[in-house]
């Protein structure tokens, strides 16, 4: 049988279309198509991200940075090295991202801080409460920060730094505003503003999940702490909200 009547019987055959130009096909006659492709690979990309930095803290934690390799985060993931530089170009790189993390606190702080109005005492109270809440809940990355901070390339230490600067004069311009106006019994803002921010700070080198407080308790306790410190008479009205 000719070609012509192979054809014939069989009927026209439909065209292949190569799988690039179908999915651009695809794309063309739905729009809204590519937006969802774009979101859920942006999705997956983040929690392959927080994976690695998850394995990567909790062995700079236990071994300390420079026991660790990428070598074994990979191993501790079940994945090569290449999976790892896909999305970081370096072991420093991981532990900027880390040490940022850990600082991040500071900022979100000075945020929160913003967002408050009326007396300088309730102020303050909810300023501690927030940020021994986010200390505790990022206790790893605070330690590895304090702990690696000599690792970190200059530039990234200064950034994390700024931070902390902007977290004390926060801090300290709350607390000559409660001096001005009477509320607060201090010297010196500044000084009062390291010591606040300092007891704040440490308690992620105590606080075990495990233990008998909880990070809520401790929060509110050190909230107390600091109206105390400051010369505040009855620091627990201004925590009626939450249990200590």
């Amino acid at each position: 049988m000719g070609k012509c009547g192979l054809r014939h019987r069989l009927g026209r055959q439909p065209a292949v279309i190569p799988k690039a130009q179908a999915t651009r096909q695809m794309l063309s006659r739905n729009p809204t198509v590519q937006p969802e492709i774009n979101s859920i690979k942006a999705e997956v990309d983040e929690i392959k991200r927080r994976r690695i930095l998850e394995e990567a803290i909790g062995q700079f934690f236990d071994k300390g940075y420079e026991a660790t390799s990428l070598e074994s985060i990979a191993e501790g993931l079940g994945v090569t090295k290449q999976f790892i530089y896909s999305r970081f170009r370096s072991k420093a790189e991981l532990l900027v991202a880390i040490c940022h993390a850990g600082a991040a606190a500071a900022d979100q702080t000075v945020a929160f801080s913003a967002t408050l109005s009326g007396d300088p005492a309730q102020r303050l109270a909810q300023i501690i409460r927030y940020f021994v809440r986010l200390q505790i809940e990022h206790r790893r990355e605070v330690a590895l920060y304090f702990r690696e901070a000599k690792s970190l390339p200059a530039d990234e230490g200064l950034a994390i730094d700024s931070s902390k600067q902007r977290f004390h004069r926060m801090l300290r311009g709350l607390l000559n505003e409660g001096k001005a106006s009477g509320k607060f019994d201090i010297a010196d803002a500044s000084l009062a503003a390291s010591a606040l921010g300092g007891m704040a700070s440490w308690a992620f080198t105590w606080f075990q999940p495990e233990g008998r407080w909880v990070a809520e308790s401790v929060a509110t306790e050190l909230a107390a702490l600091a109206l105390r410190t400051v010369g505040v008479p009855d620091p627990l009205s201004y925590l009626a909200d939450e249990p200590i």
